[in-house]
């Protein structure tokens, strides 16, 4: 299972390929501090404008053995094809004309007030990778909770990579081995567009307040086109129904157990991508803690891309504030 380095590009490589150091890759940095999902995430053009149709195996193709002058029976894999969507995401900032002219690098000054407007985009993005439901916003996309919803012991299944951790209720948080890969899990961003992203320096414009009076104000343009393929089910595993308030005792065993778990349904699967676990604060700071304890021989504290990390079996543990402490039970 690969877990370090990475052949495939991210949407921050991308991005600085095209833009040579222009505004948008300031912002994909700014993006990527508090998105982590943004490192390790691949990313891939559509195939049909900014819909991606491609196709899933659910069965290997039926192989025979030969004797001399005897043939053998034409054979193929079974297949399921699937669509994928792009989603629009896009929101305006402005600032003061005169407020803005007052500072030395205007343009920076610019950034600095629009990364509120970013760190919504990227917070919206990163829920959706998780809990989008295109049923319900026709806008967007379907995220790894729509499509790994449900329980099921068929090994074949995308339910199997689904593993009940025996909470119910809705106070239920989940744990996922994601494989990001071309043949695994992937971004998604429309055929010909740049990654994605679009930033405009729409300049100088005037703004009219709704009691009528004028003012001259910088504006921005942020467009952010994203959608999420899962190629392989088989390599992408969900820990799901972990009782957040039950971590503690006997607990503490089990969720190592059903990690154990976790990690051998997609370990075969996984060989060419690159895993990575992700959690939330909540189960990140209780996976340090265990880290901690030299009895866990399966979690440690490494130095991963410069940085101290928590790993399972050598898979880096990340944490991702999307994830939620309040998931209703998967069955």
């Amino acid at each position: 299972m690969a877990v370090v380095g990475n052949t495939y590009l991210t949407l921050k490589d991308k991005i600085a390929q095209t833009e040579n150091g222009k505004v948008t890759n300031t912002i994909i940095d700014l993006l990527a501090q508090s998105n982590e999902i943004l490192e390790d995430a691949v990313v891939r053009e559509c195939n049909s404008g900014s819909v991606h149709k491609t196709t899933v195996r659910n069965g290997l193709p039926e192989v025979e053995f030969r004797q001399f002058y005897q043939g053998v029976k034409c054979s193929k894999g079974e297949y399921t094809q699937v669509t994928d969507t792009t989603g629009m995401l896009e929101v305006y900032s402005q600032v003061d004309k005169s407020l803005a002219d007052l500072e030395n690098d205007t343009n920076q000054f610019r950034l600095n007030e629009a990364t509120g407007f970013l760190e919504a985009m990227n917070k919206t993005v990163s829920e959706n990778i998780f809990y989008g439901v295109k049923a319900t916003n026709p806008a967007g996309f379907d995220g790894l909770a729509t499509r790994y919803g449900k329980l099921s012991s068929d090994a074949n299944s995308i339910g199997y990579r689904v593993i009940d951790a025996g909470g119910t209720g809705s106070d239920n948080t989940s744990i996922w081995f994601v494989t990001w890969g071309d043949l695994h899990t992937h971004l998604l961003y429309p055929k010909g567009s740049n990654a994605g992203f679009q930033h405009e320096d729409k300049g100088a414009v005037t703004v009219t307040n709704a009691d009528g009076t004028m003012y001259e104000a910088y504006r921005d343009h942020f467009k952010w086109d994203i959608g999420l393929s899962v190629r392989d089910f088989r390599s992408t595993c969900r820990i799901a129904n972990i009782d957040v308030s039950n971590l503690a005792g006997e607990s503490a065993a089990k969720l190592l157990e059903l990690m154990v778990k976790a990690y051998h349904r997609v370990k075969k699967y996984a060989k060419t991508g690159r895993t990575v676990i992700y959690c939330n604060d909540t189960i990140g700071t209780y996976l340090h803690l265990q880290a901690m304890n030299k009895a866990n021989v399966n979690l440690t504290i490494d130095n991963f891309a410069g940085k101290p990390i928590v790993s399972f079996l050598g898979i880096p543990v990340k944490n991702c504030d999307a994830i939620l402490d309040t998931e209703a039970q998967v069955v």
